[in-house]
């Protein structure tokens, strides 16, 4: 009897010593969860869209007036014509300052007009990207993708830049509301082709327009991409919106890693062009790896010849400045150092002449002329004599 006491006894407490806690630890999840109300549906992203030319709009000014309802696009002047106000300056408004204008200019026709306006399609997006990235400049992306359409153009691998027109005839089908993807910092940086070795992706600013009813003007806002790289936060990553100025932050050392991490986004090129000339096996174009150095850039050009002389090294910067340097090589030199740089595209590379080297050319130069009548030994006897 005593025994089956204990036993029970002891499976009693297994009970309470297991099972009690992970009903305390569900008991505090409970206590610490946020309940949700519906004052969570009137939230605002705090960046109500901006209209502009280029944009194609759906108007429905009442659901009992379906006859008024209206597709349209803003022109280059910022107007638009809809029906019964003809000619409206849409222009520089945000969707909610749009409708509440166009409720009251609709007061003279209808008599409980009911505003709503739908973005087909959302104009392209004109940005600047400056600062340390391959390539700045002015930038047009694409102002919004279908999912199908994001997926093919990321599978050809292509750019985000566009020059096209949107039709407007196919505005009545339904695949023209799947405007699921929208341009952000990651298509911003991939666009200038990426970004370097001192590219500092933990200081980006972002200069944007702000709407009539907060004052216009612009705003500032500093992002750190970095920690998409690194640890997948894609907090940084935000939507890019036309007029948009991005400035990319430099450091003064060099970060291969963020790089490398870059280049398997798809950020930045695998690749990066430089020309290699002089005393090389195969001068040329050559095609490096985007974290290769200048001493990859000469063994794929096949090496230097025998007799060389010093390495000139010329780089065009962003800022319209000449980086041009002049050294001996030595392809034991730590890679990004001064006299083994990363290599960006457009970088030149010279292997000079050796001071042996230069006479040979000079006396070939200058026997030339003279082959079949003497020879180069003959000359030089002759003028020693």
């Amino acid at each position: 009897m005593l025994n089956r006491f204990s036993i029970f006894l002891f499976i009693l407490l297994f009970f309470v010593g297991n099972v009690m806690p992970i009903i305390s630890k569900d008991n505090t999840l409970e206590k610490n969860s946020t309940s949700l109300t519906i004052d969570y549906l009137n939230r605002s992203s705090g960046n109500d869209y901006i209209l502009g030319p280029g944009d194609n709009l759906k108007l429905i000014v009442s659901r009992f007036y379906p006859e008024l309802t209206s597709f349209f696009t803003i022109d280059g002047e910022g107007n638009a014509n809809i029906p019964k106000l003809s000619r409206v300056y849409l222009d520089k408004l945000t969707v909610k300052e749009a409708t509440q204008l166009l409720n009251e200019a609709y007061k003279k026709f209808v008599k409980y007009p009911n505003v709503e306006i739908q973005i087909i399609r959302y104009r392209p997006v004109n940005i600047f990207v400056s600062g340390e990235v391959e390539n700045p400049g002015n930038q047009i992306l694409t102002g919004s993708l279908s999912i199908q359409e994001f997926i093919t153009n990321n599978s050809k691998d292509s750019d985000s830049s566009i020059n096209d027109n949107n039709n407007l005839d196919s505005f009545n089908t339904q695949d023209n509301y799947q405007t699921n993807y929208f341009p952000k910092v990651f298509d911003a940086l991939r666009s200038v082709g990426g970004i370097t070795q001192f590219t500092d992706l933990s200081n980006i600013q972002i200069i944007r327009k702000q709407s009539i009813s907060n004052g216009g003007g612009s705003k500032i806002a500093t992002v750190n991409f970095e920690n998409m790289l690194l640890n997948g936060d894609n907090t940084g990553n935000i939507r890019i919106y036309d007029g948009d100025i991005i400035k990319v932050g430099k450091s003064n050392v060099t970060n291969t890693e963020i790089l490398q991490k870059s280049i398997l986004s798809k950020i930045t090129s695998k690749f990066a062009n430089v020309f290699v000339s002089g005393r090389v096996e195969r001068p040329g174009n050559i095609k490096v790896s985007r974290a290769g150095s200048l001493s990859d850039a000469i063994d794929m050009a096949g090496g230097t010849k025998v007799l060389k002389g010093p390495i000139t090294f010329i780089r065009f910067e962003n800022n319209g400045s000449i980086d041009k340097r002049k050294f001996a090589f030595n392809p034991r030199k730590e890679r990004g150092s001064f006299k083994n740089p990363f290599l960006k595209d457009g970088d030149i590379i010279i292997v000079g002449n050796s001071f042996i080297s230069s006479t040979n050319q000079v006396i070939k130069e200058f026997t030339s002329p003279f082959i079949g009548i003497f020879s180069t030994y003959g000359l030089i006897k002759a003028i020693s004599d």
